[in-house]
């Protein structure tokens, strides 16, 4: 099984879109954490181009899309999982403890990860950060 660091020098990161901010310039917490959740989900995305001559025959280990910006555990989904989780914009992979409670609900629970989804603040900014729209 490859990991989701190899081959990361060849990982491009789109530009992402400036966050919301107040007249001040301060961009509140959950902006802020779901911005991170977006990074970790773009890194996915890239992760699964590279995998794409072995997509259906094996496990691969994608990062875990919580919000702490340090993280850097792995999850092990297989393709189908994957393309589950990536359905819907407002939901996360993150690893069982990663969740953030005031921020995102866990939508579904699995043995190795659970399925987070964002609450109504952040739910237009990850939805126009998403990939694949």
């Amino acid at each position: 099984m490859r990991g989701p660091l190899d081959g990361y020098d060849r990982l491009r990161i789109s530009e992402r879109r400036p966050r919301k901010a107040d007249k001040l310039g301060n961009v509140n917490r959950e902006e802020r954490l779901a911005q991170n959740e977006i990074l970790f989900r773009e890194v996915n995305e890239r992760i699964k181009e590279l995998e794409s001559g072995s997509w259906d025959s094996h496990e691969i280990g994608f990062m875990c899309e919580c919000a702490d910006a340090t993280c850097m555990a792995v999850i092990t989904l297989r393709p189908a999982e994957y393309e589950a989780l990536r359905r819907n914009p407002r939901q996360f992979g993150v690893l069982p403890g990663h969740q953030i409670e005031d921020v995102e609900s866990v939508v579904e629970s699995h043995p190795d990860y659970l399925v987070v989804e964002k609450h109504l603040e952040t739910v237009e900014q990850v939805e126009e950060a998403d990939p694949r729209q």
